[in-house]
């Protein structure tokens, strides 16, 4: 996927780091659970997935709440209530121009989703909690997750243990013996906080408690939680259906708690399906690939994007992602509605518009820096698909025509 710039929306005397990616009429927010750092999520191939996903109908923002990530560092002794969070994520929509958006609370972001839905309706347009809670510490009036002794066990584990993967086992047992996703998890815990703010986080946590928020909630509500989920038990997402009115809860597979982890194409489905409306073609050609695939898929059209000028060929995307040859065909032209082949040209073409722009390149430096070993092979593409030779353009835009050719397919 295209790398996006951060920008930074003002809460107040907090900034507030996000990013904007994709387009569309419909705008999904993430609200991150626990950590989080906007710029080191590419470096976790499954997140850079899953993102890559969403963003293929949907615009999506990420931000990092105040004290976590690129956004401001707060003082332990003045952590934010749940009030404060809520204007912070008020604060980016409205520097990202955002009137209204569907929520998507990853663990302890659903809390504060949930809290923001009923303070800010007007704002929101849906909901979807994945592996959530309403209440983080288990009393006798809500039998669910650690007791309070419990989490200060895991506190103390984290205090000892930062440097390296801190609770991979429970986030993703599925990769917790896998030595490169020990490493990017470690780092991205590093970068998302230092040992002191991370744990100064985790106990603010302990208090959170919106069971009086859920009678309150009127927007539609989809629940995703993996059946055993290690760090935060499905009861949790039971109890939301039980008291948000109206609400689905999807029950799948899985022990892994971050949804980029161990997911399936249902999951996938199911959130395509819920911010759509219903309106999704299924096609069934998807039926032939796993959630691994279209995540594969998915890579293989950022990697395009990015390196359209190398010699691509389908076999060497298959062996690349670890996809064969046959599914990338069929798995590429379900999701995009273009064979695999096609949208390489179309890329290399659009970037040579703006090639054809700097006078001082002559056709053989265009040619090969959009991907094609021969001028004439590059003409011939580029008429093909524009209505007119790229020498013709370009004599356009020196006239000062500003032409704009239309599309031939």
């Amino acid at each position: 996927m295209q790398t996006a710039r951060t920008k930074y929306a003002r809460s107040g005397g907090v900034n507030i780091a996000y990013q904007e990616f994709g387009s569309g009429d419909i705008c999904l927010i993430v609200v991150p659970g626990w950590i989080s750092n906007v710029e080191q999520f590419t470096n976790i191939p499954p997140l850079a997935a899953w993102v890559s996903y969403l963003t293929g109908f949907c615009k999506l923002v990420l931000f990092d709440k105040r004290g976590t990530g690129l956004s401001d560092r707060i003082n332990e002794n003045q952590l934010p209530n749940m009030d404060q969070r809520a204007e912070d994520l008020l604060a980016v929509m409205k520097h990202a121009n955002i009137e209204k958006a569907a929520l998507c609370g990853l663990s302890e972001g659903g809390p504060l989703s949930i809290h923001f839905t009923t303070t800010y309706p007007e704002k929101v347009t849906k909901l979807i909690l994945f592996g959530s809670f309403a209440k983080w510490v288990r009393t006798d009036d809500y039998p669910y997750g650690l007791t309070e002794q419990g989490h200060l066990k895991t506190i103390k584990y984290m205090a000892d243990n930062w440097s390296g993967p801190v609770g991979l086992q429970l986030m993703a047992p599925s990769v917790m013996k896998d030595p490169e996703a020990q490493d990017y998890w470690a780092s991205y815990l590093r970068h998302s906080a230092s040992p002191s703010a991370a744990i100064a986080l985790y106990k603010m946590n302990l208090d959170i408690d919106v069971r009086h928020c859920l009678e309150k909630v009127k927007h539609p509500v989809l629940l995703i939680h993996r059946e055993d989920d290690k760090l935060v038990e499905c009861g949790h997402s039971k109890f939301l259906q039980q008291n948000i009115a109206g609400s689905k809860l999807l029950l799948t597979s899985g022990a892994d708690h971050l949804p980029w982890f161990g997911i399936n194409r249902e999951e996938l489905i199911s959130l395509q399906t819920f911010l759509l409306d219903g309106n999704v073609v299924r096609d069934k050609r998807l039926d032939k690939l796993s959630a691994e695939d279209i995540f594969a898929i998915y890579s293989i059209k950022d990697h395009i994007e990015k390196h359209f000028e190398e010699e691509i060929s389908i076999s060497g995307l298959a062996r690349q992602f670890g996809i064969n040859d046959f599914k990338v065909k069929i798995g590429f032209k379900a999701l995009f509605g273009t064979p695999v082949i096609n949208f390489l040209n179309q890329t290399r073409l659009e970037y040579s518009l703006r090639l054809l722009s700097d006078s001082g390149l002559t056709m053989s430096d265009i040619a090969e820096r959009v991907g094609y070993k021969h001028p004439n092979n590059f003409s011939i593409a580029f008429k093909r698909r524009y209505g007119m030779p790229p020498n013709k353009y370009r004599i356009n835009l020196m006239k000062g025509k500003r032409p704009k050719p239309s599309h031939i397919d």
